[in-house]
């Protein structure tokens, strides 16, 4: 675990005390305290506006939207034509396959049973998958454990080359 330390006069504890041999004659020596350097980081981060008392959020819209069965149909068919049109490139992904199946990543997580946070990193590429994950993730999808590897492996492919530019 790491310490903290606040004032700009501390100095670090001795690290490591060892013994090491110079010219047959041992020599005991410990790292000695050297003055530490302090950072001092203010709160920069601003506050998130608010929206107006009248404006309504994408998510409490697209909520209230899947409410209707017929304007559910219609986002999900929606999904699936931004896969193929903004994504056909890409090929194969785990993006790919939730947006054809008309799915948002908050509704992938919870037929997967985790957190929408998760299922975006897992699409970036961010995260490896344990089998019971990659079980209930091909089950959400539809697909088979070896068409959801080949997703996964396109998708490290995509996030690889894209690194590269």
């Amino acid at each position: 675990m790491t310490h903290a330390i606040r004032s700009p006069n501390a100095s670090s504890e001795p690290i490591k005390s060892f013994e090491r041999v110079d010219s047959g004659v041992a020599l005991k020596t410990s790292s000695a305290p050297e003055p530490c350097k302090v950072f001092s980081f203010g709160d920069y981060l601003a506050p998130m506006a608010q929206a107006p008392a009248r404006h309504v959020g994408i998510s409490q819209l697209v909520a209230k939207w899947e409410g209707s069965l017929d304007r559910r149909a219609a986002i999900a068919r929606a999904r699936g034509w931004v896969a193929d049109t903004f994504h056909a490139e890409d090929g194969v992904t785990v993006r790919t396959l939730r947006m054809r199946k008309g799915l948002s990543q908050q509704q992938l997580a919870a037929l997967v049973g985790t957190s929408q946070p998760y299922i975006a990193r897992l699409e970036g590429g961010a995260d490896n998958l344990n089998i019971d994950t990659c079980r209930r993730l091909a089950h959400a999808l539809n697909v088979d454990l070896n068409a959801l590897d080949a997703a996964l492996l396109q998708q490290q492919k995509n996030n690889n080359d894209k690194s590269t530019l």
